[in-house]
């Protein structure tokens, strides 16, 4: 829906702009994410783009794979329940910002790359990476919300269930889609290619396929792993969503182990410590959000785009206590989709703190120690063991 319904063209539905000017003094810590996104993106690129083989079309993937989530989660209604806030290039009729879809590189890529490096069993992979995924999200989910980088619908009951205002559901969405995606890709490549191990290369065409494969399919395979726990849990018998967090983290943790456990490690790995694309990345990542916990003032954002339509938010009764309309005259519309809303405080600022630095430590351990561990299997000067398919 365009901003006060006129008739838009094709194009200005789209893609949109607005001014890095604009987003610098209404929401200046978007316009900073925005940035550190684009430069985290790159980096993964990079890696990708010098590592070759099968991390190039790992990285093609991953964008293909956010593509599709996005652009279904905005078609079905039963899962369009949130609203991003407007960026510098903003597409699909103002729903879409760029850097949503480089966040999926900044995901999944890095977490791929870190778990290539554990030497960990082909099978623990998906798991892995899902967890990983985890890690790398804590920090953007606490503080995006916190500083309205986008909202949640009101009443979903799918997304009731909140931990600092993020749904528990959002960290399930999370592990399985990254897991289910992860499957895909190495498994369809153990099946077209059964001559090659893991990470190595198998040509264009059929590296293509499971590529295609995953960006596809890594959709509902994620969904299966919400009707087989989730659902059952939370919709027929109300047990809360953040046991079935903890119910997944459990199940995934203990592939994880066992295949850890069990992985293909050269018995020697000598590495100068260096900083790589990834590396790199991943400390640009967790201190962008060390940085934002200390300084950002969420109660200063005006954010003005799409959000909850009116006739689902009870203006009188509503429970986002991210946001309120104490800088705007005027509440919205009934009807409205494009409005503004205000920031909140932190009610306790030093929680914040505590808690993100407590999950960027967990991030940046978990995944500096991996990439330390062993060599990049499938890359052309690794000499240690490729990951088996056994």
């Amino acid at each position: 829906m365009a901003e006060g319904d006129v008739e838009q063209t094709f194009w200005e539905w789209f893609v949109a702009y607005r001014s890095p000017s604009d987003i610098k003094k209404h929401h200046p810590d978007f316009l900073t994410m925005e940035l550190c996104c684009f430069a985290c993106t790159f980096l993964t690129f990079l890696h990708a783009q010098r590592v070759g083989g099968r991390f190039k079309y790992l990285w093609v993937g991953v964008i293909l794979h956010g593509l599709f989530v996005e652009m279904v989660s905005y078609w079905m209604p039963d899962i369009d329940s949130f609203w991003h806030a407007q960026g510098i290039f903003t597409f699909l009729g103002k729903r879409l910002p760029l850097y949503i879809v480089c966040i999926y590189a900044v995901f999944i890529y890095t977490a791929s790359v870190v778990v290539a490096h554990s030497g960990m069993k082909w099978w623990a992979l998906p798991p892995a990476v899902g967890l990983t995924v985890v890690m790398l999200d804590l920090p953007y989910d606490i503080l995006g919300i916190k500083n309205l980088f986008w909202t949640w619908h009101d009443t979903d009951p799918n997304i009731y269930d909140r931990h600092y205002w993020v749904p528990w559901t959002s960290y399930y969405f999370h592990a399985t889609f990254a897991c289910g995606f992860t499957a895909v890709f190495h498994l369809s490549h153990k099946i077209f290619a059964p001559d090659k191990e893991t990470y190595q290369y198998a040509g264009v065409c059929r590296e293509t396929l499971c590529m295609l494969l995953a960006a596809m399919f890594g959709f509902p395979l994620g969904v299966i792993q919400f009707v087989f726990i989730y659902h059952p849990l939370h919709d027929t018998y109300g047990i809360h969503t953040e046991v079935c967090v903890m119910l997944l983290v459990v199940v995934f943790g203990l592939i994880v182990w066992m295949g850890d456990r069990n992985g293909h490690r050269a018995e020697t790995f000598k590495r100068r410590w260096f900083l790589d694309e990834i590396m790199t990345e991943v400390i640009l990542h967790y201190t962008f959000f060390l940085y934002l916990v200390f300084t950002s003032k969420p109660e200063n954002n005006v954010v003005t785009g799409l959000h909850e339509p009116k006739k689902y938010l009870c203006l009188e009764n509503y429970d986002e206590a991210v946001f309120d309309f104490h800088c705007v005259d005027e509440k919205p519309a009934p009807g409205s989709h494009w409005y503004t809303i205000c920031g909140t405080p932190y009610q306790n600022h030093m929680e914040y703190i505590v808690v993100v630095c407590a999950v960027c430590l967990l991030g940046l351990v978990w995944c500096l120690t991996n990439l330390r561990s062993t060599g990049l299997p499938g890359h052309k000067h690794h000499r240690g063991p490729h990951i088996k398919h056994d």
